[in-house]
């Protein structure tokens, strides 16, 4: 039977690794151990497990985070959010999208994978196996507050 091209056919031969002898009337041949060798077209496949091969990841060098300068000299912003009325499930939510518990938008949230929340307020990872919650999201611009 001829083979198509790109076709192999896998072969297993084997080799008897002891001699059998009789040892006893009830069983006239002791189990040999034998080993089984993998071939392909007659040719012994390697196995990869002498091989050693690491692979070194290349670091990649990425720019450090802006110094921030002191909280004396900054401005106060305050941002303005819009909150869904309507709930939705938490499995519609994409990842880093938040989201509150209320419809008022209190106590603001964030999802950070499938399965966890993070609370905004003091940063507590919460484990989240579903529900309804409310979308929030924040106004692009931030409100500029006057100083008095």
């Amino acid at each position: 039977m001829a083979l198509k091209p790109g076709h192999s056919r896998t072969m297993t031969t084997v080799k008897p690794h002891y001699a059998r002898t009789k040892t006893c009337a009830s069983y006239p041949y002791v189990p040999t151990m034998e080993t089984l060798e993998a071939t392909n077209n007659g040719n012994k496949t390697g196995s990869n497990t002498d091989k050693k091969t690491t692979k070194e990841k290349a670091k990649r060098h990425l720019p450090s985070l802006p110094s921030a300068v002191s909280a004396a000299d900054m401005n106060t912003v305050e941002y303005s959010g819009l909150a869904d009325r309507t709930a939705v499930e938490w499995t519609s939510l994409k990842n880093y999208e938040m989201f509150s518990l209320s419809a008022d938008g209190s106590f603001p949230m964030m999802k950070v994978s499938r399965s966890k929340a993070v609370r905004l307020a003091d940063r507590e990872v919460m484990m989240v196996g579903g529900g309804r919650c409310f979308r929030v999201s924040l106004s692009n611009h931030p409100n500029k507050t006057s100083s008095s």
